[in-house]
């Protein structure tokens, strides 16, 4: 979806490709590995400046040409200044590699100011694009520090080219109300890309039909909402072997020890441990009935806003997903006909739900997801190279 006054016309395209400097936060990162296999795919020569991040996936080598910038850290913006600091030393060592990219994209708004530094340094004319993967919970605050970062924000904003929202949430509920930003966007979801996909319809897919004495909840990847961890640990304690909590990934907010010791308490709870993209997908939404899609860990602010990359992954391979009602999930998923929105108290509305669900009416509900799959969940490729065709025509 692009909300943009640029207009790409074959007279703007060219035959050398559109060179990018893309800076990361997370080599190890699935987001930021899916965004830059994709810019391969769409053509583009590039070169990565990218931060490390020792939460999961931790012996993943980068496949692309990339500067590693040291380690950093989640939610601690105070330990990262320093670190953010030495890799900008490591930027001006390659100060000749900016002056020859179209374009510097940084993702989130600390690699933001290392892009603008370095332009800055550098000498370059790139253009600067920015995209948002979430929008953190210091934004939203009514205080002096919320003002502060929020003020810091819009004066960024007057530097860049352009706006990649990765939920049309952000613009709508941040971005145009809060900080009044009119200039070019482009949103780009995180749906599932080509290089995701390992076969379609395998046996690996379907054993969810063979469970049949209970409801399967998935919860999958970055395992950071503990009130989800509550709220599914009351499920499972109403429900009993009625229901299974399965899931795989890794909690970065409470430690592995720690959710293990919930999960442990819990008979009808399985953790697989960390997981593959794109190996592993199929296989795991392939066991469950239904994909928890609810995000709390800023229910006022950032969850009210994004699309989780569960969603598009979970929905592609048919699982159900469940949502917080009125949110941007709700009302994507809602036009859609898809999954089930559910208001306070959560687990106790998701308790009677499953307790009345039908399996016929399961049944047809997962049919017509994986009908309309590749509508609603799947990125062939157009839709990055249509951002990439923006970016050069800035």
């Amino acid at each position: 979806m692009m909300k943009s006054r640029i207009e790409t016309t074959p007279a703007t395209q060219s035959a050398s490709p559109l060179r990018i400097a893309v800076l990361g936060g997370d080599a190890t990162n699935p987001t930021l590995i899916l965004r830059i296999r994709s810019f391969m795919r769409g053509g583009a020569q590039l070169d990565a400046f990218t931060f490390r991040r020792r939460k999961y996936n931790v012996d993943y080598q980068p496949d692309w040409p990339n500067t590693h910038l040291g380690e950093t850290v989640d939610r601690n913006y105070l330990r990262r200044l320093s670190r953010l600091a030495r890799g900008a030393f490591k930027l001006a060592r390659h100060r000749a590699r900016f002056r020859r990219v179209d374009a510097i994209y940084a993702r989130q708004i600390d690699l933001l100011a290392l892009a603008l530094f370095a332009k800055w340094v550098s000498g370059s004319r790139a253009k600067i694009v920015y995209e948002v993967e979430d929008i953190q919970a210091v934004y939203f605050r009514n205080d002096v520090v919320g003002a502060l970062f929020r003020a810091i924000e819009r004066r960024v904003l007057r530097r860049i080219d352009l706006l990649v929202p990765l939920s049309p949430g952000f613009l709508r509920g941040f971005y145009e109300p809060v900080l009044a930003y009119s200039g070019p966007s482009f949103v780009l979801e995180n749906k599932i890309q080509p290089g995701e996909r390992r076969g379609l319809a395998t046996p690996a897919g379907r054993v969810w039909e063979e469970i049949t004495d209970r409801w399967v909840i998935g919860w999958f990847g970055t395992l950071r909402c503990p009130k989800s961890m509550a709220l599914l640990e009351r499920i499972a304690e109403r429900l009993g072997p009625k229901v299974e909590i399965y899931t795989r990934g890794y909690p970065t907010e409470t430690g592995l020890d720690a959710y293990m010791r919930i999960v442990d308490r819990h008979p009808n709870w399985v953790h697989d441990g960390e997981y593959s993209i794109p190996d592993d997908l199929e296989a795991m939404y392939g066991r469950v009935h239904f994909s928890w899609c609810l995000d709390m860990l800023d229910e006022h602010g950032n969850s009210q806003l994004l699309r989780a990359c569960r969603v598009y992954q979970g929905g592609y391979y048919g699982a159900v997903p469940l949502v917080m009602a009125g949110t941007e999930m709700d009302r994507w998923l809602g036009e859609a006909g898809v999954g089930h929105a559910f208001a306070p108290p959560y687990a106790e509305a998701i308790a009677d739900f499953l307790e009345s669900m039908d399996p016929a009416r399961y049944r047809a509900e997962r049919q017509d997801i994986m009908a309309r799959r590749d509508a609603l969940f799947l990125e062939d490729g157009r839709e990055t190279r249509a951002l990439l065709a923006t970016i050069r025509a800035l």
